[in-house]
């Protein structure tokens, strides 16, 4: 089922870009002054960066009312100069969603070819937003 965009929702989804530009702003100097853990504590995000526990498999069952705070954040990050990352995304949705105490995680993983990659997720009670987190190896655990 396609998600329609009333006239309000299109409103209320303008209002959230430009929140969400400004935020992103302030997550990328927040980036470029300090380490992660330090930006995750001034975004109000939990950092799970060393549990060798693997990444949540259930997805994640999110309040109605985000579904537009998260469309406006990836919809920025996409165009965002300095580049459309999992870290950015996350962080920035991270934010928005700060009250359901969202936990990001980082992990890692080589594919059939060998080469390495790193991305981002978050979790909320144990559950992911992202379905391919579970093809990654969490930090802790690769550690």
């Amino acid at each position: 089922m396609a998600y329609r965009l009333t006239f309000r929702r299109r409103v209320r989804l303008v209002l959230e870009l430009f929140r969400a530009l400004f935020r992103l702003m302030l997550v990328e100097l927040s980036l470029r002054r300090h380490d992660l853990p330090t930006v995750c504590r001034r975004l109000h995000i939990g950092a799970d960066l060393n549990s060798a526990a693997p990444a949540a498999t259930e997805p994640a069952l999110l309040p109605r009312n985000t579904r537009i705070p998260i469309l406006a954040a990836c919809l920025v990050v996409r165009h965002w100069p300095a580049g459309d990352t999992c870290l950015r995304r996350c962080l920035l949705i991270g934010y928005r969603l700060r009250a359901l105490g969202p936990i990001l995680r980082i992990g890692v993983r080589r594919d059939a070819s060998g080469e390495f990659s790193a991305h981002s997720w978050l979790e909320i009670d144990g559950r992911t937003l992202d379905a391919s987190a579970a093809d990654y190896v969490t930090l802790g655990a690769a550690g």
